[in-house]
């Protein structure tokens, strides 16, 4: 594994397209494959950063398949369009960042940072008006140049505190 700066990536930086801070890369990958499947963590994370379909279709097969699939979120790649379209709604100006991206084989992971403002009701709840900041890592599976599969993790617990849904003692 090498780890490399985005920069290196990154001929003319569009803002739609978070930087990654941090990109570890299998070395026995060659250099197009390499870029191949950064150019492909970058769209999909693009997606999440604008909610933008063009990025998605970009990095995502129409057959993708989500392996945790969250209650009331539809299957495949309409599930995708959905939760972001879902999230957006309770954080209209939600923005994504890249923190660590590693490429091995087939697979991409990636630990994000979602950060934004509460504006939007959540989960039935009035809009807190918070700031919101919570994490999540994905292990994305590709295949012919696109995502086909996922396993996703997010930190809900801190989103639903953040957006005054959830109240811990």
């Amino acid at each position: 594994m090498s780890t490399i700066s985005d920069a290196q990536h990154v001929d003319e930086q569009n803002e739609d397209i978070p930087i990654v801070k941090s990109i570890t890369v299998d070395r026995t990958l060659t250099k197009q494959q390499s870029d191949e499947m950064i150019a492909i963590a970058r769209n999909f994370y693009a997606f999440w950063n604008t909610g933008k379909e063009e990025y998605l279709r970009a990095s995502v097969s129409e057959n993708f398949f989500d392996n945790t699939l969250p209650n009331g979120r539809p299957q495949g790649f309409k599930g995708i369009l959905f939760a972001s379209a879902n999230f957006r709604k309770s954080v209209p100006d939600l923005h994504c960042s890249m923190e660590d991206l590693i490429i091995t084989g087939d697979k991409i992971v990636c630990r994000q940072i979602y950060t934004g403002h509460n504006t939007g009701p959540t989960a039935g709840h009035p809009a807190s008006g918070n700031t919101i900041e919570f994490f999540a890592i994905d292990i994305l599976h590709v295949r012919n140049g696109k995502v086909y599969e996922d396993w996703h993790l997010e930190d809900n617990l801190t989103f639903l505190q953040e957006a005054g849904v959830v109240k811990l003692k």
